[in-house]
């Protein structure tokens, strides 16, 4: 690596970003405690930059797009990845996308559970969970409910892969929480355990 000298201050240039990416970045760290810090830094390096990657490459599906998967296969069947691949090619989302949701997925045999899919493809274009949350009962809801197991199902894609938050004490506390057969948007944002969450930006 050919690196120029530094004589003076005014060489030095900061990159605008790299006070959020260090304070996210130790925010990892000390939230999980990792036994191997070098091994935990670069597979935690390596996960940025590949969402950053997929971000700049592809344009995530929207919500009409994802519907319509939802409305071609039950959310609660298992599909091989041919079949789910040609349902994405029907929707107009790209090949692309599709590839990298199963890549994410790590989907572990021939079967890939439908719900978890779309729920992939579907946390691509929120930037919060607040956003993540309305998605989830547009997307796989009716007449702005959602049945409450599909909920659970659901929420619990997130942990521990996706969001550190979601623990499964903070599960618990969801699933004890939910008391219905059929759970709203509005219920979700009246749990007091998911008020942080649902407060970022």
């Amino acid at each position: 690596m050919d690196v120029e000298p530094i004589y003076c201050a005014e060489q030095i240039v900061v990159p605008t970003n790299l006070a959020d990416v260090l304070k996210a970045y130790t925010k990892e760290v000390i939230r999980r405690q990792p036994a191997d810090l070098v091994e935990f830094s670069a597979r935690y390096f390596a996960n940025l930059a590949s969402a950053q990657s997929s971000a700049e490459d592809v344009l995530a599906p929207s919500r009409d797009q994802l519907r319509f998967i939802v409305s071609r296969a039950a959310p609660d069947t298992d599909l091989t990845q041919s079949q789910l691949s040609a349902l994405s090619k029907q929707a107009n989302i790209s090949e692309a996308i599709v590839a990298k949701v199963f890549e994410v997925g790590k989907f572990g045999g021939p079967q890939v559970d439908v719900a978890r899919f779309v729920f992939l493809m579907l946390a691509m274009s929120c930037g919060s969970f607040s956003s993540l949350a309305s998605g989830m009962f547009e997307v796989f809801g009716e007449s702005g409910k959602l049945q409450s197991d599909t909920f659970l199902k659901l929420i619990g894609h997130l942990a521990p892969a996706m969001d550190p938050d979601f623990t499964p004490e903070l599960l618990d506390k969801i699933r004890a929480a939910v008391t219905s057969s059929v759970i709203t948007l509005d219920d979700v944002r009246c749990m007091p355990m998911l008020q942080a969450k649902l407060s970022q930006g």
